[in-house]
C-alpha cells in the first residue's frame, strides 16, 4: 500500500494570552511559508510563556512533523494530548507521525482514538494505509469502505481500496473499484494502468492492453505500463507488438528488471529468428565483455533450437562473470539433452551463487526425477515455492509429477493452484482441462477449453493442440462456436478444418465433415490428422475400403501417432477382424502407455475372441485409473454382453449413465428391461 503524506494544518488561534497568542500567529505564518525552523523557534517562545497551552504544543508537533523530525513531533501531540484529550486531531497527525516511523499499530490505535471522537473520511483513509502496511489488507478495505461513505466523490478511496483487494488476490473487487475511481477521475493515468494490472492478473490480456494502452496515451513516459503491455502481448503469443514495446521500454528505462530477458524470449518465439539473432549480435559487437548479453543471445539460440550455440553463449557468459541465470539456463538446456547430473551440477551452482533462484530448485528437481531422487525433488520443488511463492512454474512441475504417477486429482489440485497465481497461462489451463478428463470432471474440462477460447492467443498451433484435445474428449457440439471463429480469424490452418470435421461428423453432418477434411488436405497434404478423420468418416458411411486406405495413408505418413490406429481399430471392429483391432490398441499403448481409454477398447475387443480373462484385466487397469470415465463402464457393458453376463452389463450401463453417457443409455434401454 502506498503510504500518503499528510498535510498538517496550522490552525488559526483566538485570543489567549496576549504574548503567546503572538508567538503562535507568528509560528502559524511562518510554516505557511513552510520556514518550519522558524516556526519551530515561534511555537517554543510560545510553550515558555504558556506552558499549559496544548495549542502550542499542538503546532509545534505539527511543524516538527513537516520537518520530519517524527520523535520530537510524537513528544509535542503527547503533551498536547495530555493537556487537551478530545482534540482529535492530535491523535490524528501522531498517528500519522507513528506511521510514518514504520509504528503501524501505534499508527492505528492513535487513528482509532481520533474517529471515536470525531470521525471523517480521512481518517478512515490513513488508518486503511496503516492497516494495510502491517499486511491487513482485509482491514484496510473495510476502513476505505467506511471512508467512501463519508465521501463517495473521492476517486483516491476507490484507487487505494481497489490495490487493498487487489493484495487479497481479489482481482475482480478492484477492477470494479479501478472502474469507480476512473469514472470520477478519467484523465488520471495511473489509475487505468492499475486496472490494467488487476485485468493481467486474471488472464483478461486483451483487456490489459486497452487499459495500458489508454494510460500510456495520458503518460507516455511510463515505461512501467508499455512493459507489462509487451508482457500481455507475449501472453498472446503476439510476440511481434511484445518486442516493440520491449524496445520502446529500452529507451525509457534501460534498467527496468528483467526487460532484456523478456525481450530475448519474444525474440526468440517470433518467427522473424534472422532478427532476433542479429539484435543480440549487433549489441555483443558494441559491448563484447558484457556477461548478459550473451546469457540473452544464448537464451534466443535455444529456443530456436541452436542448442550448441546456446551451450556457447552460457559458457561465455559464465566465463565473463559467473552469474546464477547463466547456469541456471544451461541446466535447463542439458536438461533438454538428458544430461541429468550435468543439470544437476549447474543447478547447484545456481544456487550457490542465488540462494533466491527459485527456478533453479526447480530446475534440480526436474534433474533429481531424472535421477530417481524423488524425495528431495519435492523437497527442492517445496523450496522453490517457499523462496517465491508465486512461482506458477513451481505447481505446474507438481502437476506434473502427480500426472506421470497417475494421480489426476492432486495434478489438478496442483494445477489449480498454478493457475491461482497466474490464471491467463493457456498451456496450465490446458493441462488441467486434460487432466480433468481422467478423473471424469467433463464440466470442469469444459469449462477450462471455454476459458482458454476467451483468454485468446495468437498462437495456431496451440489452438491446434486445444482443438485435438476437445475432439478427443468429444466435445463436438461445444467445440463448434470456437472452431468456425477460429476458422474465420484464420482460414489457412488445416488443422481447424479437422476439428470442425469431427464435430460435424459427431452430428451425423457427414457431408460437411468431408468437405472439412478435404479443405484441410488440400492446405496439408500431409495431415495425418485429415486423413485419419476422413478415414473415421468413411467408416461412418460403411466405406471400409475407403476407410483403410486413409488411415493407412495417415500411418505411412507417421507411424508414432495414435490417431491413424485408433481409427484402423474402430473399422476392423466394424469388419469384425477383432483380432487386427487389438493389435491396432497395441500399437497406441506402445506409443502411449497412459491412454487408458485403449485399454477399456482392447477390453472390449478382447471379449469378442472369447478372452475373457485378460479383457477383465483391462477393464480393471483402466478403471483403476479413471474410475469415473462413462465411457470405460460403456464398453464393459457391452463387454459383458459378449461374456453372456446381462446383469453386470446393465449395472454397467446404469453407472455410465449415472456419469452422464447417452450411448449407454441407448444400449441400457435395448439390452435393459
Amino acid at each position: 500500500m502506498v503510504r500518503l503524506l499528510l498535510i498538517f494544518f496550522l490552525f488559526p488561534v483566538c485570543c489567549a494570552a496576549q504574548t503567546a497568542e503572538s508567538f503562535m500567529q507568528s509560528g502559524n505564518a511562518k510554516a505557511g511559508q513552510k520556514n518550519y525552523n522558524a516556526a519551530v523557534a515561534d511555537f517554543t517562545k510560545a510553550i515558555q510563556l504558556d506552558p499549559k497551552n496544548g495549542r502550542a504544543y499542538f503546532y509545534r508537533a505539527n511543524a516538527y512533523n513537516d520537518l520530519k523530525e517524527y520523535p520530537m513531533a510524537v513528544q509535542d501531540y503527547d503533551r498536547a494530548i495530555e493537556l487537551d484529550p478530545k482534540n482529535p486531531f492530535a491523535y490524528f497527525y501522531r498517528g500519522n507521525a507513528n506511521n510514518a516511523q514504520q509504528k503501524y499499530a501505534d499508527a492505528i490505535a492513535d487513528i482509532t482514538k481520533a474517529i471515536a471522537l470525531a470521525p471523517n473520511a480521512d481518517m478512515y483513509h490513513y488508518r486503511a494505509n496503516a492497516k494495510a502496511n502491517l499486511g491487513d489488507h482485509a482491514g484496510a478495505v473495510e476502513d476505505f469502505t467506511k471512508a467512501i461513505a463519508l465521501d463517495p466523490k473521492d476517486p483516491s478511496l476507490y484507487e487505494y481500496r481497489g490495490v487493498a483487494k487487489s493484495n487479497l488476490k481479489d482481482n475482480e473487487g478492484a477492477i470494479e473499484d479501478y472502474d469507480k475511481a476512473v469514472a470520477l477521475d478519467p484523465k488520471n493515468s495511473d489509475l487505468i494502468y492499475y486496472r490494467a494490472n488487476s485485468k493481467g492478473n486474471i488472464g483478461d490480456f486483451k483487456g490489459a492492453i486497452a487499459d495500458y494502452t489508454a494510460a500510456i496515451a495520458l503518460n507516455p513516459k511510463n515505461a512501467e505500463a508499455v512493459f507489462y503491455r509487451g508482457n500481455a502481448y507475449g501472453n498472446l503469443k503476439n510476440y511481434k507488438a511484445a518486442i516493440a514495446d520491449y524496445k520502446r521500454v529500452i529507451v525509457l528505462n534501460p534498467k527496468m528488471p528483467n526487460l532484456y530477458k523478456y525481450l530475448a524470449n519474444a525474440l526468440s518465439n517470433s518467427n522473424d529468428k534472422k532478427g532476433a539473432l542479429e539484435y543480440f549480435a549487433q549489441a555483443i559487437k558494441q559491448d563484447p565483455n558484457n556477461s548478459e548479453l550473451y546469457l540473452y543471445d544464448g537464451m534466443v539460440r535455444r529456443n530456436l533450437d541452436d542448442k550448441e550455440g546456446a551451450i556457447t553463449d552460457f559458457d561465455k557468459s559464465i566465463e565473463l562473470k559467473a552469474n546464477s541465470d547463466a547456469y541456471q539456463n544451461r541446466a535447463d538446456l542439458k536438461l533438454d539433452r538428458k544430461d541429468y547430473d550435468g543439470a544437476k551440477e549447474d543447478a547447484d551452482k545456481a544456487i550457490e551463487l542465488d540462494a533466491k533462484n527459485s527456478y533453479a530448485y526447480i530446475t534440480r528437481a526436474r534433474a533429481k526425477l531424472e535421477l530417481k531422487d524423488t524425495a528431495t525433488a519435492l523437497t527442492d520443488l517445496n523450496l522453490g515455492i517457499k523462496i517465491n511463492p508465486g512461482n506458477d512454474y513451481a505447481y505446474v512441475v507438481l502437476g506434473m509429477i502427480a500426472y506421470d504417477r497417475k494421480d489426476y486429482d492432486t495434478a489438478v489440485k496442483n494445477y489449480s493452484r498454478s493457475l491461482e497465481i497466474q490464471p491467463g497461462n493457456v498451456e496450465t489451463r490446458l493441462r488441467r482441462a486434460n487432466t480433468r478428463l481422467k478423473i471424469g470432471d467433463r464440466p470442469g474440462a469444459l469449462a477450462d477449453f471455454k476459458k482458454i477460447a476467451d483468454i485468446g492467443t495468437d498462437d495456431d498451433d496451440f489452438y491446434a493442440r486445444m482443438v485435438k484435445a476437445m475432439m478427443k474428449a468429444r466435445f463436438y457440439s461445444e467445440s463448434l462456436p470456437i472452431l468456425n471463429a477460429l476458422i474465420a480469424k484464420n482460414p489457412k490452418v488445416a488443422t481447424f478444418y479437422v476439428g470442425r470435421g469431427a464435430a460435424k461428423q459427431s452430428t451425423g453432418d457427414l457431408n460437411g465433415a468431408l468437405l472439412d477434411y478435404n479443405a484441410a488436405l488440400k492446405l496439408d497434404t500431409a495431415s495425418v490428422d485429415a486423413y485419419s478423420n476422413r478415414g473415421s468418416a468413411k467408416l461412418d458411411l460403411k466405406d471400409y475400403s475407403g476407410a483403410l486406405a486413409d488411415v493407412n495413408k495417415a500411418i505411412k505418413i507417421h507411424e508414432g501417432d495414435e490417431e491413424p490406429y485408433l481409427i484402423r481399430a474402430a473399422i476392423r471392429m466394424a469388419m469384425k477382424n477383432y483380432q487386427g483391432a487389438v493389435d491396432d490398441y497395441n500399437s497406441v499403448l506402445f506409443i502411449d502407455l497412459d491412454n487408458n481409454i485403449v485399454f477399456a477398447k482392447r477390453g472390449l475387443a478382447r471379449s469378442f475372441l472369447g478372452d475373457n480373462d485378460r479383457a477383465n484385466a483391462d477393464f480393471n487397469y483402466a478403471l483403476k485409473f479413471e474410475p469415473k470415465n462413462d465411457e470405460i463402464y460403456a464398453l464393459r457393458g457391452q463387454a459383458r454382453l459378449n461374456m453372456k453376463d446381462p446383469t453386470g452389463a446393465c449395472a454397467d450401463f446404469k453407472q455410465a449413465i449415472a456419469l452422464g453417457s447417452k450411448e449407454a443409455a441407448a444400449l441400457a434401454k435395448t439390452y435393459c428391461k
